[in-house]
């Protein structure tokens, strides 16, 4: 398995976005998720386009903090990916889903309600997301070993992800594990700037 970084940029503004978005290209990213936590969700959502305007080879996702899991599979974005912490049971991503991009969806997610049955709520995201996506206890806590272990092993080729804590330092135990790893505080600054530096250090680990 191909495990492939996709750098998490906190929107400021547009042209900080762009910033970090060449950044990444330059690193030879090929994917990147944009979140809302100091601007609206439209501004998100322009921003976004506005990126894929820019680069149109470059795969763009959002996650709209703000707007309920179900709310967001509503809605037929035109961007590549979309990102939910909250878990989404695949009854009601059926009844609701109109997102034709890649639904990357809560699974035992940090600060969401946890799974009593971690092999029964694997089940049910292998229907409900196109790719399973976990974290650890907090923002920047690294995802338990034993905990991914076990998600991959009851998700079975189902695509999952990781989007917490993933660091130089513990960047190889996921490796071949996971699909994806979504990053964010190990590679960027205190004014939300990823360093280019610590980005290729982790791209080099892969």
């Amino acid at each position: 398995m191909k495990t492939e970084i996709i750098p998490v940029i906190h929107m400021l503004n547009q042209n900080q976005v762009l910033t970090n978005v060449r950044t990444c290209i330059e690193c030879g990213i090929k994917k990147v998720f944009l979140i809302n936590h100091e601007v609206t969700v439209d501004e998100l959502i322009e921003c976004a386009l506005r990126v894929k305007k820019d680069y149109p080879e470059l795969w763009v996702g959002v996650n709209m903090l703000g707007i309920s899991t179900l709310m967001a599979l509503h809605n037929d974005l035109s961007v590549d990916g979309l990102w939910c912490d909250g878990t989404v049971s695949s009854l009601d991503a059926s009844l609701v889903r109109n997102f034709k991009g890649i639904f990357f969806g809560g699974l035992a997610f940090k600060y969401q309600p946890q799974p009593k049955d971690l092999k029964l709520a694997c089940e049910d995201a292998k229907i409900a997301t196109d790719v399973a996506t976990t974290s650890g206890v907090g923002t920047g806590k690294a995802a338990d070993i034993n905990k991914v272990l076990a998600i991959r092993e009851y998700l079975g080729e189902h695509p999952m992800a990781i989007a917490s804590g993933v660091s130089l330092s513990n960047i190889e135990q996921y490796v071949g594990i996971v699909d994806y790893l979504l990053v964010a505080s190990s590679i960027t600054s205190p004014g939300e700037i990823i360093y280019k530096a610590e980005l290729l250090k982790l791209v080099n680990k892969l």
